[in-house]
C-alpha cells in the first residue's frame, strides 16, 4: 500500500528522463533504435565520437526520441526549459531568448545550435531563430546538450552551450507520422513525415520527407499584424553500408514572419526565407581510421521594419530605415579520427566558411567574410579508470582577430557507473555582422539634425570589436544506482567573462537640444566583465519502464569583476521538476514545472529609446507544461494518440522578459507590446498518429 501511494505521489511530477535521456524499456519495436545507433547511455557531441556518457568530458543532457514524444513540450524551446542551468525566456512568440549559466541577453547569441552537423544560425545577427527552424520536434531523433563552453570542438559561438539536434536515424520499414495541435491564442501546428528504406548494393538507402506549418498570435494583441507564422520542410537521403560507408544529402527551408527584438527595440520581420542543402560522407577505410566530410550551402533572406525612431528628450531626430538583408553561406569541413593506439585516439579537422551579406539599404551594401579553423583533439586512457582529454582549436576570419580555444579535462571512473570530471576550457563568440559591420543610410530625419546622417553611416556597427571570451573551470560527478533506476549528477562551474559586447547609446544635451554630433550609438567591448560561480544538480528515478520522475536545480552567483557587486539581472536559482507516465497504450500524462527566482531586466522606452532603459523586477514565478492523453495501438507498429496540452503560469500572468505598453502615438492595431510578451494560459488539443 505504501509503495502504491508513493507511486501516486511521484506521478504528479511526470516527464521524460531529461537527466540522462534513457529510453524506457518495453517500448514497442517501432521506437527501438538499431544497434548501430547511439544507445541511451552513449553520447557523441562532447568529443565528436561515440563514448559512454560516463567518459564525457563535458556536462551533458540527452533527450531521446521517446523523451520528446512523451513530453508536454511541442517545441524545441519549451523542451530546453528542462535542461539544468538553461535560461529560456518568452520574448516574442517567434523569437524566444536562450542562454545558459550567465549573461543571457535579448540577442540570444551565446548558444550554438547544430542540426545534423550544420550550424543553424542567422549569420547577419549571429543567433538561431529558435522558434522557426526547418524541422519539427516530432521528427527529431535525438538531442544532446553540452552545458558549458564548446569552442575547442565547434568554434565561434559555442560560448555557453551547444545544442546538437539529430533528425536522422536508420529504421527498417516505411513509416509515417502526423501531428496536429490547435488551441487558444490562435495556436495551430500541423506537421507530417514519411520515411522508409530500400536495399541497395549491399547497403540501405534511407529517406525522409517532412512538411509542417505553425502559427500563433501575440498574447498581448490578437491582431493579424501581430501574427507569428511560419512554414517549414526538411528531407534527406542517406546511404549506409555498415560502418565503412555513410553518405547523406539533406535539404530544407523555413519561411516566417513575426515580431523580433534587438537592442534598439522591437522590429517586425517579413519575408523570412531560410533554406539549405548539405552533403555528408563518413568513411572507415581502416579499423584505425575514420574520415568525415561535410559541405553545406545556406541562405537567409529577411526584411526588417524598425518600430523605434531615434528620439531623445522628447525630440524626434530620425527614423531607422527598414532594410532587407541576404546572407548566403558556403561551409566545408573535413575531420579524421585516428586510433594511434588502443588507449589513444586523436581527432583532427579543418573548416572553411565563406559568407556574403548584401543589402542596398545598409553601409556597406556588401560584406564578405571568410572564416577558417583547424583543431586537434586527443583522448588518452593511460589507466582503465582514467581518461585525459586535451584539445586546441585555432579560428580566424577576415573581420576580427584570430582566436585560440584550448581544453583539458580529466575523467576518473573508479566504478563502472560512477565518474568524476575536472577540466578547463576557453570559449569565444565572434561579433556578428550587425555588431561589427552594419551602418544605416538615413533618409528621413529632422532637418535640425543633419549630422545624424553621417553619424549612422559611421556608427552602430563597430569594426574594432574583439571577440567575447569565457574562461571556464568545471567539475562534475555522475552516478547511477540500483540497477540504473536512480541517476544522480552534480556539475559545478566557475566562469570568467571578458571583453563582453554591449550596445552603447549616449546622446547628451547641448543648448537644450540633443547633441547628435557628440552622441554614441554603437556596439562596444564595454559590457559587463563578470565572474560567475554556480552549479547544477539533477536526479532521475525510473521505478518502472513506464514511469520517470526527475528534479534538477541550478544556482549561480554572478558578480561584476570590477566592483564585486552582484548583478541583479541574474536569477540565483532555477528549479525544474516533473515526471511521465507513458505506457505502450492507454492513458498517459507528462508534467513539468519550472521556477525561477527574482531578477531584474531592462527594456527601452519606445518613446525615448536612446535614453536610460526602463527596469522591471521579474521572477519568483512558476510555469507549467502539462499533457494528458490516450494512446491506442492500432496494429503492430501503428498507434494513435490524442489529448490536451496545457501551457500556463501557476498564478497571475507574468513576463519572463520586461515589456511596456504601446505608446499612444503608435497604432495598437499594428503592433503588440514592446519587449517581452506576457505568459498566459494556453490550452490546446493534439492528435498524433504513427504508422
Amino acid at each position: 500500500m505504501k509503495r502504491t501511494c508513493l507511486y501516486c505521489l511521484l506521478s504528479l511530477l511526470a516527464s521524460p528522463s531529461v537527466a540522462y535521456g534513457q529510453e524506457s524499456e518495453g517500448i514497442e519495436d517501432e521506437f527501438a533504435l538499431l544497434e548501430e545507433e547511439l544507445s541511451a547511455d552513449e553520447v557523441e557531441s562532447a568529443s565528436k565520437r561515440r563514448q559512454s556518457i560516463f567518459w564525457s568530458p563535458s556536462a551533458i543532457t540527452v533527450f531521446t526520441r521517446e523523451d520528446m514524444r512523451g513530453a508536454a513540450a511541442f517545441s524545441l524551446v519549451d523542451l530546453l526549459r528542462r535542461v539544468p542551468g538553461f535560461d529560456v525566456y518568452d520574448l516574442k512568440p517567434i523569437y524566444p531568448v536562450m542562454g545558459a549559466r550567465a549573461l543571457t541577453e535579448d540577442l540570444s547569441n551565446l548558444i550554438l545550435l547544430l542540426v545534423d552537423g550544420r550550424e543553424a544560425l542567422i549569420e547577419v545577427a549571429g543567433f538561431p531563430l529558435w522558434a522557426a527552424l526547418p524541422f519539427d520536434l516530432d521528427e527529431v531523433e535525438r538531442i544532446e546538450v553540452i552545458r558549458g563552453p564548446g569552442s575547442t570542438l565547434y568554434g565561434a559561438n559555442a560560448f555557453a552551450a551547444v545544442v546538437n539536434v539529430t533528425t536522422v536515424a536508420e529504421e527498417r520499414g516505411t513509416r509515417a507520422n502526423v501531428l496536429f495541435l490547435g488551441g487558444e491564442n490562435g495556436k495551430r501546428q500541423l506537421s507530417g513525415r514519411v520515411k522508409g528504406d530500400l536495399d541497395l548494393g549491399g547497403g540501405g538507402l534511407f529517406y525522409s520527407v517532412s512538411l509542417g506549418t505553425e502559427g500563433t498570435y501575440s498574447p498581448s494583441d490578437p491582431k493579424d499584424a501581430a501574427r507569428q507564422v511560419f512554414l517549414r520542410s526538411h528531407g534527406y537521403l542517406r546511404y549506409q553500408k555498415g560502418r565503412a560507408l555513410d553518405l547523406s544529402l539533406h535539404c530544407g527551408f523555413a519561411s516566417a514572419e513575426g515580431m523580433m527584438h534587438m537592442y534598439v527595440g522591437d522590429l517586425r520581420t517579413t519575408g523570412i526565407y531560410d533554406y539549405f542543402a548539405m552533403i555528408r560522407a563518413d568513411l572507415s577505410p581502416a579499423d584505425w581510421l575514420e574520415l568525415k566530410t561535410q559541405m553545406y550551402y545556406t541562405a537567409y533572406h529577411s526584411t526588417y521594419h524598425f518600430r523605434v525612431p531615434i528620439s531623445s528628450f522628447g525630440t524626434w531626430v530620425a527614423n531607422v530605415p527598414k532594410f532587407h538583408a541576404e546572407t548566403p553561406t558556403l561551409d566545408g569541413k573535413v575531420q579524421a579520427d585516428v586510433r594511434i593506439r588502443e588507449d589513444l585516439l586523436v581527432i583532427a579537422g579543418v573548416n572553411l566558411r565563406y559568407t556574403h551579406m548584401q543589402s542596398d539599404e545598409l553601409i556597406p551594401s556588401e560584406i564578405d567574410e571568410t572564416r577558417g579553423a583547424g583543431f586537434v583533439h586527443a583522448q588518452w586512457t593511460p589507466w582503465s579508470m582514467l581518461q585525459l582529454t586535451g584539445g586546441l582549436r585555432l579560428d580566424f576570419n577576415t573581420q576580427t582577430d584570430p582566436e585560440l580555444s584550448p581544453r583539458v579535462v580529466a575523467v576518473l571512473r573508479p566504478w563502472d557507473q560512477q565518474a568524476f570530471r575536472l577540466g578547463y576550457a576557453l570559449a569565444f563568440r565572434k561579433p556578428s555582422f550587425v555588431e561589427s559591420r552594419m551602418h544605416f543610410r538615413v533618409t528621413r530625419y529632422n532637418p535640425a539634425f543633419p549630422e545624424v546622417v553621417d553619424k549612422l553611416a559611421e556608427q552602430f556597427g563597430n569594426e574594432n570589436l574583439s571577440n567575447e571570451r569565457v574562461h571556464s573551470i568545471e567539475a562534475g560527478w555522475r552516478g547511477w544506482f540500483r540497477g540504473d533506476t536512480v541517476r544522480l549528477s552534480v556539475d559545478l562551474f566557475y566562469n570568467l567573462y571578458r571583453d563582453t559586447i554591449a550596445f552603447k547609446t549616449v546622446m547628451p544635451l547641448r543648448m537644450g537640444l540633443p547633441d547628435v554630433a557628440a552622441s554614441t550609438i554603437q556596439f562596444v567591448n564595454e559590457g559587463t566583465e563578470a565572474d560567475a560561480i554556480g552549479g547544477e544538480a539533477e536526479v532521475a528515478w525510473i521505478p518502472a519502464p513506464e514511469w520517470t520522475c526527475w528534479l534538477n536545480a541550478s544556482a549561480r552567483l554572478v558578480t561584476d569583476s570590477q566592483t564585486g557587486e552582484t548583478l541583479p539581472s541574474e536569477p540565483k536559482l532555477r528549479v525544474n521538476a516533473g515526471g511521465r507516465y507513458r505506457p505502450a497504450d492507454g492513458l498517459l500524462f507528462d508534467l513539468s514545472l519550472h521556477y525561477v527566482s527574482a531578477y531584474e531586466g531592462q527594456v527601452l522606452d519606445p518613446e525615448a529609446p536612446f535614453e536610460d532603459p526602463l527596469g522591471a523586477t521579474m521572477g519568483n514565478d512558476f510555469f507549467l507544461l502539462a499533457l494528458f492523453g490516450y494512446r491506442a495501438r492500432l496494429r503492430t507498429g501503428a498507434s494513435l494518440e490524442a489529448g490536451i496540452a496545457l501551457r500556463s503560469p501557476l498564478g497571475p500572468s507574468f513576463r519572463e522578459f520586461p515589456g511596456v505598453p504601446i505608446p499612444q502615438g503608435m497604432d495598437p492595431d499594428s503592433y503588440s507590446n514592446f519587449g517581452g510578451e506576457p505568459i498566459t494560459t494556453r490550452l490546446s488539443f493534439y492528435l498524433r498518429g504513427e504508422l
